[in-house]
Order: C-alpha cells, then structure tokens, then sequence
C-alpha cells in the first residue's frame, strides 16, 4: 500500500528535490534493508506487546509490572545478543519467497571500509561486510535505545517496588535487616507508619511459614498476602503491615490507563467525566431538585432547538 501509494504520489507535479525523495523512499521499501528492518520491528513489538498487556490489566499490581518489565529487558538483551542470525535468515527465506533481493543497499554501492582508528599504520586496511555493517550501526543502536527507554520509563516502579519489598520479604531477612529497610520506608511515609511496624514484621515472620507461605515457606505476592491477612482476621494484629499493603497495591503500574484518544468525541467524554466544573455542577443540582419536571421535558424538541440555534447557517424556511 505504501509503495503504490508514492507511485501514485510520482505522477503528481513535484519539485526535482521531492521526486528524488519518492525514488528513494521506493527503493528503500523494496530493498532487503527495508524488509530486515520489518523483520525486526515486528519480533521486537511483539515482545512489547504482550507484556503491555499484563500491565494494562486491572488486576496488575506494581510488584506484577516490575517482574514483567525485567523480563522484557531481559528478552530484549537476548535478543541483541543471539537472535540476530536467526531474524536475519528467517527474512532470507522470507525474500526467497516473495522472489525480494537478498542483499543489501550498500552490496550494490563500492566497497566498504572500515574506518582506520588513530594509532593504527597506513597499511592495514579492512572490508566491512554489509551484513555485519548493518548489525553494528542498525541492529544493535536500535535495540539499545528501546533497552534504554523502557528501563528509564520504569525506573521508578522498580525503586518502588524495592521500598515497600520488606513487607512480603521479611521472612527472608534477618532481623537487623528488616529494621533498615522498614526506617526507609517510614521515612517515606512518616504521615501513616510509626516505629511498632519492625515488631510487626518479626512477629510475622515468626508465623509466616504455617500461615502464609506453605510448608516451603515460599513468597506469596503482596495482593495474596493482603487477603489472607483480612481472611484470617489478623489485620487487626498486624494493622501497620496492612496499611502500607493497601497503599503499595493502590498505586498504578501504568500511567496509560486512559489511552490516547483519536476520536474528539472521545476526548469529550474523557474531560466530562474527569472533571466537574461549577457550571455543570450546578446544573445537574437543579436537575436533581426538579427532577419530576426534567422528566416531562420534551428532549428531542430541545435537541432540535439547541441544534438551529447553534447552527453556523441559521435553517430557512
């Protein structure tokens, strides 16, 4: 669709300098280059979005969102690492079979050469391959930045995550431990946690295997946790564990649970129902107060009425 679309665009009256932009756009779309580049996207976003996914789910806590973060990153380093020979052969065979060109933009241009570094002599001279060419400045600059962006992104979940961690962790650490962890997160919080959380958390620690975490006395998850403590009526034992709980599952994983909205009429529910003016305040109190009249109202005649008075060319009869 694209390429047909700047074949199209050519038989328009261009300038020299756009007609040269079209051709290239054309030969970049129907180069190998082009289709290795989709190749790549596509194993990428893929990758994104499934773990996009799980963070938009409205069960997804904090602690979930981290976990999944860290394993997209850690896919995504795979990925720049090993996949690039399999991404690269999977898009020969692609090409193979869409009778597409299998070599590069720059095999068809002079040789390359690898640029000589300051203190090496005159006489060594070294060919670059297109292909390796193509990882070094395209490939991995390309998964290096999405590694970057999305761990810049989520940085403050994960230090979140590791301030309120001793909450479901503490069976796993020593007492002195626990006392450091819970002052950093009183001191976050010295509005709603006091000093009686450390005991708390060692007593709780002292029932955690039996109650909580199995025979194994492996890690149940914040959310898990929350619910037990609520189902076994210990809250009320373990009040200033429960708090801070509540308050670590509250806060979003995202910040993208109202998308991006193309539609205007979309935006102008999103501002209606996100906002309360006085105006429209007032109004729907007077709605409310004569409620019994608002129903006898003829609402389409009062559409039909705001419609023409509003029209930008007044209806003639």
């Amino acid at each position: 669709m694209v390429y047909q679309a700047l074949v199209e665009i050519e038989t328009l009256n261009l300038t020299a300098e756009t007609r040269r932009d079209v051709e290239g756009l054309k030969k970049y779309i129907k180069s190998f280059n082009c289709l290795l580049m989709s190749s790549i996207w596509l194993k990428i976003l893929k990758a994104i979005d499934i773990v996009n996914k799980i963070l938009q789910s409205a069960t997804t806590t904090v602690d979930i969102a981290v976990k999944n973060v860290r394993s997209l990153i850690e896919t995504l380093k795979k990925m720049r690492s090993f996949q690039f020979e399999c991404i690269f052969e999977e898009t020969v065979t692609i090409a193979n079979k869409i009778e597409w060109p299998e070599t590069f933009i720059e095999d068809t241009k002079r040789g390359l050469k690898r640029k000589r570094m300051a203190d090496e002599s005159d006489d060594i001279e070294e060919r670059v391959n297109a292909k390796d060419l193509f990882r070094r400045d395209t490939y991995n600059v390309k998964l290096d930045k999405v590694i970057q962006d999305i761990t810049v992104r989520f940085e403050s979940l994960e230090e979140l995550t590791k301030l309120f961690s001793v909450l479901w962790l503490s069976h796993t650490y020593k007492d002195s431990l626990i006392e450091k962890n819970t002052e950093l997160l009183i001191r976050s919080f010295p509005n709603d946690l006091d000093i009686e959380i450390v005991d708390e958390l060692k007593n709780m620690k002292m029932v955690y295997s039996a109650n909580f975490g199995g025979e194994s006395g492996e890690t149940i998850q914040p959310l898990e946790l929350l619910n037990k403590l609520l189902e076994m009526k210990l809250n009320t034992h373990f009040p200033n564990i429960v708090l801070p709980l509540r308050i670590f599952l509250t806060i979003p994983a995202t910040s993208a649970g109202a998308e991006r909205a193309f539609s205007h009429l979309k935006q102008v529910k999103n501002v209606l129902r996100s906002t309360m003016c006085q105006n429209r305040l007032s109004s729907l109190g007077v709605l409310a107060v004569e409620h019994k009249l608002a129903r006898k109202a003829n609402l389409q005649k009062i559409i039909e009425d705001f419609a023409s008075n509003k029209a930008r060319r007044k209806i003639t009869e």
